[in-house]
């Protein structure tokens, strides 16, 4: 390059990278002996903090074998110090009675583990602090001593009681040796993994220092570039083209420089703003059209639930998206008479709404079927001929016949229902069955149609895996558990939309604000 401006950047930033790289080597080292200090003096206080709650917890819940929940307390010990790997629980025999590495899942149930190496033996029943540096063959002892200001001082020995010199500042250690009581010891693992963490924190901010004194060297070359001021007008006036609108505008720069470099990057983004602009017009109109898609599947899902002797009925659905994949619906056949289901699609979006609106249509043309197997077997006929073959619905289809106080129902691959019985007070699960629709193009054989009885106040509760596949956390699911036993709970309301209510609302606080993976539908059946 031939500007100035180059030549002082040049300069300057090298200046100001070699003073600062002298400048971190002697940080970081001295940063790096200063952490590894301070992770042995945090591990020394963290240990003498603990280690009584570690036995505490041993001795509520591991001994009496309720490992959940002495697991949960261990996790929490953990969460104190990330320095800290591991850790044992060891009595003063040396019998190892908890070893965090090995006993994750479940408490340890095989041959009794014994400490085999001496030193460590005599480093449990000691009834001192110790630890094993990483390069030490023999362990370091901490005589503990109070000092007249309030201080602590830990003085190392060896396991005679007699001064040694200790570890040194830039020894890292494996493990420290606790005394918990006059029974127990605990072995805390030591980590150094964060440590690369931390010096990198300082690293970075000399980096951002680095950083920082290149642009004022740039800076300064650009004060005694004149002559670049003539290209940075012409990039301004550009600039104030492209704000007015005109995307199509370009600008023209002759110069051999870095100045040249910056037109043309303009230009790019004066390309690249054009098309980005057409892509968001795009964007919009497609947000409207799912909109619309949105609105047109509301009208799907009935607005009024029909009112029908013998039975009370409320239904509600919460999409994860815009346009959902779960539905349902009712289809009076007589006043006496009504058909319902509800069903879940594959996945959620735009094909599974086209799916939903396919499957409406055709149980309302195959509503007057005189039973449910044969409009399950026509519905499906279509779908596999009609939907791709990845596409699918799990569907429970009922009905009800009020003069016969009479409930059935057929499932194609749906949740099981939940029966609760008034009398006995408890919630059941019905036989499930079936095979989704869709699937195959002849489910006639597949198909089982169950008759329930009711009886004053039992409660029927369809829904979809929406519900007990909620998640509060990566790891954390609703479950079918808490779902059967809320249903027992919430059935003595007097109301299905009640029920309802109470159902959903429970899922929502059950989830906490975490982000909803999939439709949840429940609809509620209450005999009167």
């Amino acid at each position: 390059m031939r500007s100035l401006k180059s030549k002082l950047i040049l300069g300057i930033s090298t200046f100001i990278v070699v003073l600062l790289t002298i400048s971190a080597v002697l940080q970081v080292g001295e940063k790096q002996k200063e952490l590894i200090g301070d992770i042995l003096n945090r591990a020394r206080s963290f240990a003498e903090l603990t280690s009584g709650k570690v036995v505490d917890s041993y001795k509520l819940y591991l001994v009496p074998n309720s490992f959940v929940y002495f697991n949960r307390d261990v996790k929490d010990v953990f969460s104190k110090d990330e320095d800290i790997d591991w850790l044992q629980i060891v009595n003063f025999n040396g019998e190892i009675l908890y070893d965090s590495k090995e006993d994750k899942d479940q408490k340890y149930e095989g041959k009794t583990r014994f400490i085999n190496d001496d030193k460590m033996l005599a480093q449990i029943k000691a009834k001192k602090m110790s630890v094993l540096a990483e390069n030490h063959s023999d362990p370091v002892y901490f005589k503990k001593t109070d000092q007249p200001d309030g201080s602590i001082v830990y003085q190392p020995v060896n396991a005679d009681d007699k001064p040694i010199s200790g570890i040194g500042s830039s020894e890292e250690i494996r493990y420290l040796v606790q005394p918990a009581n006059e029974e127990y010891s605990i072995i805390y693992g030591v980590t150094y993994n964060a440590l690369a963490a931390r010096i990198w924190a300082t690293e970075l901010r000399i980096l951002i220092l680095a950083v920082f004194g290149v642009a004022l060297g740039i800076l300064l070359a650009f004060l005694f570039g004149s002559n670049i001021t003539k290209p940075l007008a012409v990039l301004k006036a550009g600039a104030e083209i492209l704000a007015t609108g005109d995307l199509t505008h370009r600008v023209e720069v002759k110069t051999k420089d870095e100045i040249h470099d910056l037109a043309q990057s303009f230009n790019t983004m004066a390309a690249e703003l054009q098309e980005s602009t057409k892509a968001l017009i795009y964007k919009e109109r497609v947000g409207k059209e799912l909109e619309l898609a949105r609105q047109i599947q509301q009208r799907i899902i009935p607005r009024n639930i029909p009112l029908i002797a013998g039975i009370d009925i409320a239904a509600g659905i919460k999409p994860a998206e815009e346009i959902g994949g779960d539905c349902y619906d009712f289809l009076p056949i007589s006043e006496n008479e009504l058909i319902f289901y509800l069903g879940d699609v594959t996945g959620h979006g735009v094909p599974s709404g086209i799916v939903v609106s396919i499957a409406n249509a055709l149980f309302y043309s195959y509503a007057d079927r005189a039973k449910l197997d044969e409009i399950l077997i026509e519905v499906n006929e279509v779908l596999k001929a009609k939907t791709m073959p990845n596409m699918f619905i799990t569907l429970v289809l009922m009905k009800w016949l009020a003069l016969e106080n009479k409930f059935s129902y057929a499932s194609a691959g749906h949740e099981q229902i939940i029966h609760y019985r008034a009398r006995e007070n408890k919630a059941v699960l019905l036989p499930a069955g079936g095979l989704a629709l869709g699937m195959v193009a002849d489910i006639s054989q597949l198909i089982s149609i169950r008759d329930v009885p009711l009886e004053s106040g039992d409660v029927l509760v369809i829904y979809s895996d929406g519900i007990p596949e909620a998640w509060k956390s990566e790891t954390e699911m609703y479950g079918m558990k808490r779902l059967v036993a809320i249903v027992e709970e919430y059935s003595k309301f007097d109301k299905a939309l009640s029920i309802k209510n109470a159902i959903i609302s429970d899922v929502y606080l059950y989830r906490q604000g975490y982000k909803q993976m999939d439709d949840i539908t429940c609809v509620v059946v209450k005999k009167t």
